[in-house]
């Protein structure tokens, strides 16, 4: 199968914007989307062409190369087809259709926009479902352009959401377990912290290292006094097509906050030619815990044939819990809960120049309580029994994310114009029982407490508006520039209470943060394809960044006078991009990569039950060069797939957060190198047999004394094994002439740290190594399939990340688990 580069067009959003930003963003994007229409009304672009007629394959290759437009086929269909050939001033589209004159081949678009090529007998399956899956036919847009894994210089993973869903995947921590190198260190049942290649320092983060991104719609925020760094957005399985996971900075694309990487969802396009959809229904359940059930629904209405269409999607997934409470707030699966979302999405395609693409979602998550587990420093048994803790106050958890872009595309032919424009809504309700580190400190006082929760409450807003003009693929010289804007805003507000014996209420803490941050940037790259086999690529991205922000705290632990802090920062960070392609063969390519990337500074909280003066009252950006070596092939006639990368990772002004009891605090604690290789197999030897390997290697250690940690050089990064893999073995057959497949897979994650060694400030424990296995199976009837899954086979107990500044117990510790053994089956109707 071939599938080769093309018109690039990436989905984005907006619907809802903030102050002056307003009237601008709103109007420009569609007086931009109404000027283009009516160019493109009048004229519309042509390219020469000139493929001679003759064998197909051969003509289709030379079409590429002329037009630059991607196309997805069988060779096996292509093969033998003679074709008269195309010459003169066409549109692509129009020179494909002379191309295919006379042939049994049609073309329609897949999911992801790109042109596919079947037999007019072919079933109405994509066919990269179908076919060994090559570099070359796997194609991503998270570099900004559409290109085939292979002809990227970069590692880059892709998870079809076809294949989450058979592994029983429902969410982020699913996800990302089946990537290597790629780790979301849990925060109790929800939330946690996305990291990469070992660029972590805790379980708790003040800005992120990964930079998550819906389409093309940003999502989170880039100062940490909203909490920006622990809430990567969880899109469940709302109708994705498939995951994009760049490693490795991507600072001149993306900017700040994507100095490890970039994880892409990319979700199903409307489709304009043909009215379908699918209802699911799931049920599954968890050693332990309650039973869980899904369901959801997909509806995709061509409004006229080839010009626009509306795709509606929604979900419920409801959550049996498997964390129980013990004490005064005593209850059985305090994590459950449900999660509900839904999407919408339009698609316009007026001309064949002119695409535009409006998108909504809202995703609604709520928790009766966090999935933690007591357990014993010394030996990591549980403190009490499995998977529960004790709690004086109930707990609880709620997340209403809300994301709006449009996405205006013109292709001009020589170049294509994307004007995005997004906003997001996330507000955070959060409530955790602190008693366990406050009670003993009050009692002593003689205060008859019964309970200190913390309540707070996050609030995310976040417009930004992106022009990006994309040169078209396949000649000497490839570039790509744009312009882009972001206007943040985000408040952390929380009460600290001790509810007292009799029913009485004392005031510890009253807390409001409030932050804005504004971003202006100027980016772009180019490639200068120096002959056939080798090209040479420079990135260069400048930004300016302001941030403000202000806090106030009240309240018994800080005293009659209210603690008040303000102030203001700014930078003008630049991020560089350098790399090196050669091209060894039709299927293998090398490269080297040089980037940058770096996250910005901001302010600290006070400190309120010590002295504030000891407090570092801000901390300052931190930044990274990364550099990379790697090798891509498709071999044994394209049937077996692998890339391997080795990378270098000198990481300086380290952003460290610190826990003070329920409080955390940032500190820059010196510098830190990163070491580390990964591997990424897949082989397909024939239809029925898939075998896939991936595994990741990271030594992450301390270059310098860590200050205020009394962490030395030389001491390892925390929460970052040393080794991970995933093995996988899949089996197609067929069952009374239905397509069936069962399969196995294991998932090995090596030995941890949960601190610095030899540090009181963050102590270390040692969190062992784990092996989950997980199995699937399933079967399609054509009206309905059916699939099973058992994950987590073993059932056993792997620690996710410890927590040790929740009880004044110093052999007492708070731990996330992996999820006990959970079975589970799911039924899928298609109309």
């Amino acid at each position: 199968m071939n599938r080769i580069a093309p018109r690039t067009g990436l989905p984005s959003k907006k619907k809802r914007t903030y102050g002056a930003l307003r009237p601008w963003v709103i109007g420009g994007a569609w007086a931009l989307a109404s000027g283009m229409a009516a160019h493109a009304q009048t004229q519309a672009p042509t390219q020469g062409f000139d493929v001679s007629g003759g064998d197909l394959k051969t003509a289709l290759d030379a079409y590429i190369a002329q037009g630059g437009v991607q196309l997805l086929y069988k060779v096996d269909d292509v093969k033998g087809v003679a074709t008269r050939g195309v010459k003169g001033a066409l549109s692509p589209q129009d020179a494909l259709a002379q191309l295919l004159e006379g042939t049994p081949l049609r073309t329609r678009r897949s999911d992801d926009g790109a042109i596919v090529i079947y037999t007019a007998a072919a079933a109405t399956k994509p066919v990269a479902d179908e076919a060994p899956q090559s570099l070359d036919s796997v194609t991503i847009t998270a570099t900004r352009r559409r290109e085939p894994v292979r002809e990227i210089p970069m590692q880059v993973n892709v998870m079809k959401a076809q294949a989450l869903e058979r592994a029983g995947a429902k969410n982020l921590a699913d996800y990302v377990a089946e990537q290597p190198g790629v780790n979301l260190t849990s925060s109790g049942s929800v939330g946690g912290t996305l990291t990469m290649r070992g660029l972590t320092t805790g379980p708790v983060q003040g800005i992120a290292t990964v930079g998550v991104y819906v389409d093309d719609v940003a999502t989170g925020l880039s100062s940490a006094g909203a909490n920006g760094g622990n809430t990567p957005l969880d899109m469940g399985m709302l109708d994705l097509s498939h995951i994009e996971v760049l490693r490795g900075p991507q600072g001149t694309l993306y900017g700040a906050g994507a100095m490890s990487g970039v994880l892409k969802y990319v979700t199903n396009q409307p489709d304009t030619m043909e009215f379908a959809g699918s209802v699911k229904f799931g049920t599954s359940w968890t050693q332990g815990g309650g039973p869980g059930f899904m369901t959801g629904a997909v509806l995709n209405v061509p409004i006229k044939e080839d010009v626009a269409a509306i795709r509606f999607a929604a979900f419920t997934d409801q959550v049996g819990g498997t964390y129980d409470a013990t004490g005064p707030a005593r209850g059985r699966n305090v994590d459950r809960g449900h999660t509900d979302g839904g999407r919408v999405s339009l698609l316009l395609t007026p001309t064949r120049e002119l695409t535009v693409r409006l998108t909504g979602t809202v995703q609604d998550v709520h928790r009766k309580g966090l999935g933690f587990e007591e357990m014993d420093k010394r030996t990591l048994r549980p403190w009490n029994r499995e998977r529960s803790r004790q709690l004086s106050a109930n707990e609880s958890y709620s997340n209403l994310t809300q994301l709006f872009g449009l996405d205006v595309e013109y292709d001009f032919g020589w170049a294509r114009l994307n004007s995005i424009t997004s906003a997001q809504d996330v507000k955070i309700n959060n409530t955790v029982d602190v008693t366990g580190r406050y009670g003993p400190m009050l009692s002593a006082l003689r205060i008859p407490v019964a309970s200190v929760p913390i309540n707070s409450t996050v609030e995310q807003h976040r417009v930004s508006q992106e022009f990006r003009l994309t040169s078209r693929s396949g000649t000497t010289i490839e570039w790509l520039a744009g312009l882009y804007l972001n206007r943040e805003r985000g408040s952390n507000n929380g009460v600290m209470d001790a509810n007292l014996i009799g029913g009485r209420s004392l005031g510890l803490l009253t807390s409001t943060q409030s932050s804005r941050y504004r971003e202006e940037a100027a980016y772009g790259d180019i490639t200068w394809n120096v002959t056939p086999r080798f090209s040479l690529t420079g990135g260069l991205r400048l930004a300016r960044n302001k941030q403000e922000y202000a806090s106030r705290q009240t309240g018994q632990l800080v005293g009659s006078v209210a603690a008040n802090a303000a102030g203001n920062s700014s930078e003008s960070p630049t991020t560089y991009l350098a790399a090196a392609k050669y091209t060894l063969s039709d299927t293998s390519t090398m490269y080297f990569r040089a980037a940058s990337g770096y996250r910005p500074g901001g302010p600290n909280v006070l400190k309120p039950d010590t002295d504030r003066r000891v407090v570092q009252p801000a901390y300052d950006s931190d930044s990274l060069w990364s550099y990379e070596l790697g090798y891509k092939a498709d071999l044994l006639d394209r049937t077996l797939s692998l890339e391997a990368a080795l990378y270098d990772i000198e990481w300086s002004g380290v952003q460290q957060p610190t826990r003070s009891g329920a409080f955390v605090f940032v500190t820059n604690a010196g510098a830190a190198r990163i070491k580390g290789s990964e591997l990424t197999l897949n082989w397909k030897p024939n239809k029925e047999w898939r075998f896939t390997a991936n595994a990741a290697a990271v030594d992450a250690r301390l270059t310098e004394d860590a200050k205020g940690l009394d962490a030395k050089a030389g001491t390892r990064l925390p929460h970052t094994p040393r080794f991970a893999a995933t093995l996988g073995l899949t089996r197609n057959f067929s069952l009374a002439d239905h397509p069936a497949y069962v399969g196995i897979s294991a998932r090995y994650t090596g030995k941890r740290d949960a601190g610095y060694r030899g540090s009181a400030a963050l102590p270390s424990i040692t969190m062992p190594a784990y092996t989950l296995v997980d199995l699937q199976a399933g079967i399609d009837f054509k009206r309905f399939s059916v699939s099973a899954y058992v994950r987590n086979l073993t059932n056993k107990r792997g620690i996710v990340s410890i927590e040790t500044g929740l009880n004044v117990n110093p052999n007492l510790v708070t731990a996330a688990l992996v999820p006990a053994r959970t079975i589970g089956v799911n039924v899928n109707v298609p109309f």
